[in-house]
């Protein structure tokens, strides 16, 4: 069954797609020659991080994020708005916001970086990624109301922005050369804003759309993923920022999100918890789409046969149960190698499942 995909100068992206997080310009716990053989087409880098260490200048010496970490597929890039809304709600002194942008350090003794629209920009054109970001404002969802209009007001206004830098210094580049651009809609709890937010960045005309905040709550999707998606045309690519368990990736899917991101994947399999027994029968309902199985339990140590018996990862197609349960009892780094080898292709395995469904991409098919 053919399926939606969003063209990248680096390659088709296939939607729905699960983007692993490699925020530091690695996947932990896997090297990037294994990644294709999980399934995985494209991967999502931060850009704070990266700003931050090794520093933008020696990852673009290097050859761009691509030539940095062996990989030759897509690269989205974050804005970093989200990594300094968390260091804003930490530890005082690590962030601090102003109308010109964010300025951020992910230590005392680090020396503050500034994200400016422009800045924001540049750098993810340095880094060499093909889904860029514009800079936005994130906020806590109970956060007051000055708080999230203020970071409507942000968002819309560093998202004009990135535009007008973005446009400037692709402007002699091939069209088909170009990166994406994408943009966050942000609005906190608040319908209006959400709306105000996403008719201003429509406007102001984008390749793709995020959901911007918290999209769990309570171990369940918030009502503002559904309503964004509603808020923007028919045909727009949605990425549901850091939704990430398979039962939350199929629910945003059938919302019409079809680019996923999450560390949730790779940091349970260093934890000895996998994903198992995938029930596509539930892809149109509530039910649950998969399963847990956790190598600590003392079931696994005698295990004989895979971990999931309908997986074709490295480690079901290699190694028992058992086996891997004794990787973790030792503390031997080839089970996190193993675990999230699995986890991602369990991803992988899902969204492709969704790619087949009857009903494609719902609602929506990219324009």
């Amino acid at each position: 069954m053919s399926h939606s995909v969003l063209p990248t100068r680096r390659g088709d992206i296939s939607l729905p797609q699960f983007v692993p997080d490699a925020t530091r310009a690695v996947v932990r716990g896997l090297p990037t020659g294994a990644l294709p053989r999980t399934g995985v087409e494209t991967i999502l880098v931060s850009t704070a991080h990266l700003m931050s260490q090794p520093g933008t200048s020696v990852v673009r010496a290097l050859g761009g994020v691509h030539g940095f970490m062996g990989w030759t597929g897509p690269v989205i890039s974050d804005s970093g708005g989200f990594q300094a809304f968390s260091l804003l709600t930490g530890q005082k002194g690590l962030a601090t916001v102003s109308d010109a942008g964010l300025s951020y350090r992910f230590s005392p003794k680090q020396r503050f970086r500034d994200l400016t629209p422009k800045s924001c920009i540049e750098t993810q054109l340095h880094l060499g990624a093909d889904v860029v970001y514009c800079l936005d404002y994130c906020t806590h969802p109970l956060a007051p109301d000055a708080e999230q209009e203020k970071s409507v007001a942000l968002t819309i206004r560093w998202a004009a922005e990135c535009r007008a830098v973005f446009d400037r210094l692709v402007a002699d580049t091939p069209v088909e050369q170009r990166p994406k651009l994408f943009a966050v809609v942000q609005g906190g709890q608040r319908a209006d804003l959400r709306a105000r937010c996403a008719d201003a960045l429509v406007d102001l005309g984008f390749d793709g759309y995020g959901f911007g905040g918290y999209p769990v709550a309570a171990g369940q999707l918030v009502a503002e993923v559904e309503l964004t998606a509603r808020l923007l045309p028919p045909g727009s690519v949605l990425h549901g920022l850091g939704i990430g368990t398979p039962e939350s990736l199929v629910a945003a899917w059938r919302s019409g999100y079809t680019i996923f991101d999450c560390t949730l994947p790779t940091r349970n399999a260093r934890r000895g918890v996998l994903y198992t027994s995938m029930d596509t029968a539930n892809l149109d309902g509530d039910g649950r789409v998969s399963r847990i199985a956790r190598m600590s339990d003392e079931k696994w140590v005698r295990a004989p046969g895979p971990v999931d018996p309908d997986c074709d990862c490295e480690l079901c197609t290699g190694y028992s149960a058992g086996y891997l349960a004794h990787l973790f009892r030792v503390e031997d780094s080839l089970a996190h190698t193993l675990a999230s080898a699995h986890n991602l292709r369990f991803y992988t395995r899902l969204t492709a499942a969704l790619r087949g469904h009857p009903a494609g991409a719902l609602p929506r098919a990219v324009r």
